[in-house]
């Protein structure tokens, strides 16, 4: 009986024993995963300690880059902090020009951090009250910038002014919280029921003055090449003129040459061919002519036969 009361407790032992094991082990694994932080591709992680954000020896705050950390279990809390280019858009808000004239603008916003720790001691890491910020300083800048100006200013001539103007007064207001303002765009104007009409006809005449600009730029553009192409062609008609003259002169010289050559060959038949000649002339189809042949030049050369030399 004393034997298994004894084998009992140390079966007891032995299981609390196991189960002490079991539980130191599952403690560790358990610290083990907790000191184990990944940080993803496009973030940044800040580990705050007691209320503090970790710094190096040399004061500077540590930032952790993508890829697997450690960190103090249960005593250290990782903050995660996106770097990517973020985007948010503001909906229609009602803003008067300088003739009390409403318009409704929409816009969008990007931006981005540029200082991880003075973005998260300002917004504790929080994209909204960072949109609310920046939103809260663009529309006291748009308000404003639209303030100062015309509806026409406005709709047309103005507008890159103002983006430009958005950004840089929003940009330099975004540093107090360690983000910078990439871009700042006008999505949609819309402008009262009122004036619609005369805008559109102020569109309308702007688009004919400069189609009026433009064709005149064609026409006298058209002037242009027509007149350089007749200067062409009566240079090329001069140029071919003068080339013809010189071969026409050219071939009578040499025909008056030939001429010249044959006739002093035989003159007796070249006087004949050309008496001939002046005969067939002057005589017409239905007419007759009598020649004596005592007195006439063509019998006589025909008498006496030709001569040649």
């Amino acid at each position: 009986m004393k034997n298994t009361d004894q084998y009992k407790n140390d079966s007891s032992t032995n299981s609390g024993i196991f189960q002490s094991l079991l539980l130191i082990i599952l403690i560790t694994v358990v610290c083990l995963i907790s000191s184990i932080f990944y940080v993803y591709e496009g973030k940044r992680a800040l580990v705050e300690r007691f209320g503090k954000i970790q710094s190096n020896s040399k004061g500077d705050f540590i930032v952790y880059k993508p890829g697997l950390h450690f960190r103090v279990p249960f005593i250290d809390t990782v903050k995660n902090l996106d770097v990517r280019i973020q985007t948010f858009s503001v909906p229609s808000d009602r803003i008067f020009t300088i003739e009390q004239k409403s318009v409704k603008i929409d816009y969008y916003v990007k931006w981005k951090i540029s200082n991880l720790v003075k973005y998260y001691l300002s917004t504790n890491a929080s994209i909204s009250r960072t949109a609310s910020v920046l939103k809260g300083k663009i529309n006291d800048v748009l308000r404003a910038e639209v303030g100062k100006r015309d509806l026409s200013d406005v709709i047309t001539g103005e507008r890159g002014s103002i983006i430009s103007i958005l950004k840089d007064q929003a940009d330099e207001s975004a540093k107090n919280i360690g983000v910078e303002v990439i871009d700042v765009r006008i999505v949609k104007l819309d402008y009262p029921q009122e004036v619609s009409q005369s805008v559109y006809e102020r569109m309308r005449a702007s688009r004919q003055r400069m189609a009026t600009m433009y064709r005149a730029e064609g026409d006298a553009a058209s002037e242009a090449i027509r007149a350089k192409g007749d200067a062409e062609v009566v240079k090329i008609l001069a140029e071919a003129n003068r080339e013809a003259a010189e071969v026409r002169a050219s071939g009578d010289a040499q025909a008056a040459k030939v001429f010249s050559d044959a006739y002093s060959q035989n003159e007796d038949f070249f006087k004949v061919l050309k008496t001939l000649d002046v005969y067939k002339k002057s005589v017409k189809p239905d007419e007759t002519m009598v020649i004596d042949p005592s007195s006439s030049t063509l019998f006589k050369a025909f008498q006496s036969g030709f001569k040649s030399e």
